[in-house]
């Protein structure tokens, strides 16, 4: 809970020191060196340290536990993403919302603990590893560039979920030493992103063009230590960006959004390539959301009511995969629920996943819906339309979900309306916005684009996060509004379009610990104010 920038630096220095004071008694290490326990030599040989750092530093990009980890980082993922994102966007609503009696993020309530928790999982615990790959790798006259360059897309991945989260964010000087480390404004950090993207992108590169296909000695959960999956993972991930910062940036969109396509490896564009968390260097994770919603362990998470309306509207064939009930039986929670007791235990839909479930950082129908928005706004995505590459984003996504297309894409449906499975008179609410599925040409460019993002929406279940991202950015899908607003953070009560939470506050371990650099960025990149209703940078398009 406390381990912050301050933690990151004394760590380093202390190894830096030990490594001093091991270098003056070079002479006598074999006479000290206990010959049942590796020393650092023998450590990079065998890929000790890598086997160690690596995986911490993959588990932490989403927070998602080891089968050997205690409940740590699935509370983590509970608190950051499936109270927070997941609620904001109508993926996932508590069964029954008891935390500090309903004052808690769903009901737009900061809570300081939860804020210092968020912030250590989502900063402090990606950049304590990453900084130990770094020095592990690329110190000495024989840098291992390639583990490096996976740390790099890593910390990337993560990070920008950060500073999405938070807006201005430590990161240039972090693991300079310092015990206090300055702010970074958002719009630097990203151009940081794309420059260090490229840059793993050239090394992997090199490194395939040279013969090689496996990392040796990574360590790699996601890809087994695949190069080329890396590089398509790295392109992928900067289209993500690249798109993300259209509304802010329009020139960097392109220029990112067209390297990446343009690649010669290319983009993750089949399910075999995409990005996930379950097993892989030997290790099995445990998916947090199957502990959190399953009914014989937290049994805390049902159907939101946001993604209920969308799904029921569509009679979506996807909801059963993804929750025990069809389309037409599946009952939601609308977020920001006083406390309700039991009332919703079997009125509401459960998840549908097991411990093995895999946790997808990126999908290659996410990839698609990226593709389909640029070309919207004009970027040469290699010469297809938008209508190919929305339709191409379904299709795939109905693919992953091992579900039949069918008539989809000529589905004329609306959204449905939200009819509260226990008390309808106080919480029923009309359907969130009327888009079809079928796509028009004759729309406009504003509809067409409302029409991928909902679909985006969809297909990127249950990235909350993400979602909650891309909602911020288009202010699609439209949403369920929140039931009840106890913001002690200035959040304006959501139309489900505009408003809303737009990004967390700072915890007050920063406050406490790094207070002049923070005061710095709050004055110079948010207006002064450390509020949840302030856009971060990318947050530029008229709602």
């Amino acid at each position: 809970m406390n381990l912050n920038f301050k933690h990151i630096a004394g760590a380093v220095l202390a190894s830096g020191c030990l490594m001093a004071l091991s270098s003056c008694m070079y002479d006598f290490t074999d006479i000290n060196r206990n010959p049942l326990y590796p020393d650092k030599n023998q450590e990079l040989l065998d890929g000790v340290l890598n086997s160690a750092y690596l995986p911490n530093l993959e588990k932490h990009v989403i927070p998602v536990a080891l089968k050997s980890d205690n409940t740590d980082l699935i509370n983590a993922y509970q608190i950051s993403v499936n109270l927070a994102g997941d609620s904001w966007i109508g993926y996932h609503s508590p069964r029954d919302n008891h935390w500090d009696e309903g004052v808690n993020p769903t009901t737009y309530f900061f809570k300081d603990n939860w804020n210092n928790l968020t912030f250590k999982f989502a900063i402090t615990n990606i950049f304590t590893p990453w900084i130990q790959l770094r020095n592990i790798n690329m110190a000495g006259e024989n840098p291992n560039k390639e583990i490096f360059a996976l740390a790099q897309i890593c910390k990337v991945m993560g990070v920008h979920r950060a500073t999405d989260m938070f807006g201005p964010i430590p990161y240039s000087q972090v693991g300079s030493g310092s015990f206090t480390v300055e702010y970074d404004s958002q719009e630097e950090v990203y151009r940081s992103f794309f420059r260090e993207l490229e840059e793993a992108i050239i090394i992997l590169s090199d490194f395939v063009e040279k013969g090689n296909v496996y990392v040796p000695k990574a360590s790699d959960v996601v890809y087994e230590g695949d190069a080329k999956k890396w590089i398509r993972l790295a392109n992928s991930l900067m289209l993500r960006l690249a798109i993300r910062v259209r509304y802010a940036d329009e020139q960097l969109a392109r220029t990112y959004a067209e390297k990446a396509v343009n690649n010669p490896y290319g983009t993750i564009d089949t399910p075999a390539d995409e990005a996930k968390m379950q097993q892989g260097a030997g290790l099995q994770i445990k998916n947090p959301l199957y502990q959190i919603a399953d009914k014989n362990q937290y049994n805390d998470s049902r159907m939101g009511a946001t993604l209920h309306c969308y799904l029921k509207g569509y009679n979506d064939p996807r909801c059963a995969v993804w929750f025990d009930a069809t389309a037409s039986q599946s009952k939601g929670i609308r977020a920001g629920m006083p406390v309700t007791k039991t009332e919703y235990d079997d009125k509401a839909t459960f998840l549908k996943l097991i411990q093995d479930t895999p946790v997808y950082w990126m999908r290659a129908s996410e990839v698609c819906f990226l593709k389909a928005e640029a070309v919207l706004a004009g970027f040469d995505m290699g010469g297809k339309t938008a209508k190919s590459y929305y339709e191409a984003g379904i299709a795939m996504s109905f693919e992953e979900c091992g579900v039949a297309l069918g008539s989809y894409l000529s589905n004329n449906n609306k959204p449905a309306a939200f009819i509260d499975p226990v008390n309808p008179d106080e919480y029923n609410a009309t359907a969130p916005g009327n888009i079809t599925v079928a796509w028009k040409e004759n729309d406009d460019d504003e509809v067409k684009l409302e029409r991928i993002i909902t679909q985006k929406y969809l297909a990127l279940y249950p990235n909350g996060q993400e979602a909650w991202s891309e909602w911020r950015r288009t202010g699609y899908p439209r949403q369920v509004p929140v039931v009840k607003n106890l913001t002690n953070a200035g959040v304006k009560t959501s139309d489900g379009y505009k408003d809303g939470v737009r990004r967390f506050t700072y915890p007050r371990s920063e406050y406490q610990q790094n207070n002049e650099n923070l005061q710095n960025a709050i004055q110079q990149y948010l207006g002064g104010i450390d509020n949840a209703s302030v856009n971060v940078w990318w947050d530029k398009k008229n709602k």
